[in-house]
């Protein structure tokens, strides 16, 4: 297959549908591919929001100190091969299709032998750990799809786990309690691996990964131990201060805007100190600093432009969208927004709505390009709910437009949210530019 019909065949196939096999299909898949995993050094990486910066932060900080790095992140957010890095840059596409294909024929050999056919997410799992293997990276951070406990990345035994924060998402599949989802989250502890843990927002997912971490006889290290202190926090970044487990960084800097992200930056911190104690890996202070003054991670509090502000977030849930409205009201006390805002079926839209509702003055309602795009009549009326000045534009670009007209006549920022799928091609359109 070219790279053209290996992308068409990984994407036609079914999102779901091996999950009553709990893993059995994606070991399957790998057994007949050599088993990739085993050769694969690994930091793994879950939870419901932050996982691909903290995977950022982590991979940086894991070239900084010289270390061969693979970076599986999902979804994409500009292009498809965003999902397959080492050492910062993305797959090419013709390695893309070679692998694909081999994982096709092992797939279809699996089907023809009476067994269920590979999910899309198995798929391009098992592509993730031939590509890493194939590379000879030292170690891969590897993110979850979706969940943790059955999610096809669940076949490492990695050097180090880590859970992110928790909140409700894909409540139809994980559970509709946060306890149920951290549940989930938490099967990605490993027994007797250390696992590092973000400052979890609720009590109940604090408790559920703390009973899993005792289960499996985790070491498990807080975040929430670390005393963190935001020195400067601006439109150019952030500064702060971390004292943790016998560190002490008196200044690290990040580019990444928002309190959250300096969180996000404190575990990966703590991730390269535990790899440290383990006599392993070796992460000087050095590389920690350079690591995360060099991360970067498109489309998360991302400014594409100051005149007019442009800014884009991909915020796909409540937390996330709580995240985004604590950042705008910090980086522009007095301002409210022009919002261009589009949000799929499978999301809690009342919720992500009335954060948003809180910075925007006005609204621009568009569709995302997805299947799984929410009604924009039934977002108008939400939105409405909220007593804002509410329009429709069908196409993505032509509410881009529209929005950055609004921005430049009103001296307001532009604010563009709701999905990753609307961040992705809000990107693209605005860079082309």
């Amino acid at each position: 297959m070219n790279y053209q019909e290996s992308y068409e065949y990984v994407v036609n196939t079914p999102l779901f549908g091996s999950r009553k096999n709990g893993l059995d299909n994606i070991r399957e898949l790998l057994r007949r591919l050599g088993d990739p995993q085993n050769r694969v050094r690994a930091v793994h990486v879950a939870g419901t929001n932050g996982k691909g910066s903290a995977c950022a932060y982590i991979a940086s900080i894991l070239r900084a100190a010289g270390y061969r790095t693979g970076l599986y992140t999902s979804p994409f957010l500009e292009r498809f091969t965003e999902r397959f890095r080492v050492d910062g840059q993305e797959i090419a596409q013709e390695d893309f299709a070679r692998l694909a294909t081999r994982v096709r024929t092992a797939a279809e050999a699996m089907q023809a032998d009476g067994l269920t056919h590979p999910t899309f997410f198995e798929l391009i799992t098992a592509v993730c750990f031939l590509y890493f293997d194939e590379s000879a990276v030292d170690i891969a951070v590897i993110e979850t799809g979706l969940g943790g406990r059955l999610d096809a990345t669940n076949v490492i035994h990695p050097a180090l786990s880590v859970i992110m924060s928790i909140g409700l998402d894909h409540i139809k599949v994980l559970g509709d309690t946060v306890a149920a989802i951290a549940r989930e989250k938490a099967g990605i502890m490993k027994p007797g691996t250390p696992v590092v843990v973000y400052p979890q927002p609720d009590a109940e997912a604090w408790a559920e990964l703390l009973a899993a971490a005792r289960d499996v006889r985790a070491p498990l290290y807080s975040v929430a131990d670390c005393q963190i202190v935001v020195r400067e926090s601006g439109l150019d970044g952030q500064v702060f201060s971390l004292d943790c487990h016998g560190l002490h960084f008196p200044e690290l800097r990040i580019s990444l805007l928002g309190r959250h992200q300096v969180l996000n930056a404190a575990t990966a911190v703590l991730t390269a100190a535990v790899m440290t104690q383990s006599g392993e890996w070796a992460i000087g202070p050095e590389h920690i600093r350079a690591g995360l003054d060099a991360a970067r991670w498109a489309g998360r509090m991302e400014v594409l432009c100051r005149d007019p502000f442009v800014i884009l977030d991909g915020a796909h849930n409540p937390q996330g969208a709580q995240q985004l409205r604590r950042t705008f009201e910090d980086l522009f006390p007095a301002a409210r927004a022009v919002l261009v805002c589009g949000i799929l079926r499978t999301k809690q839209a009342d919720s992500m709505i009335r954060e948003f509702a809180a910075i925007a003055a006005e609204v621009i309602i568009t569709r995302p390009d997805s299947v799984k795009a929410s009604p924009c009549d039934e977002l108008r009326g939400y939105f409405e709910r909220e007593h804002l000045s509410v329009s429709v534009q069908l196409e993505a670009a032509e509410a881009f437009e529209t929005g950055l007209a609004r921005a430049r006549q009103t001296g307001m920022p532009l604010v563009i949210a709701g999905s990753l799928y609307l961040a992705g091609a809000a990107r693209t359109w605005f860079l082309g530019r």
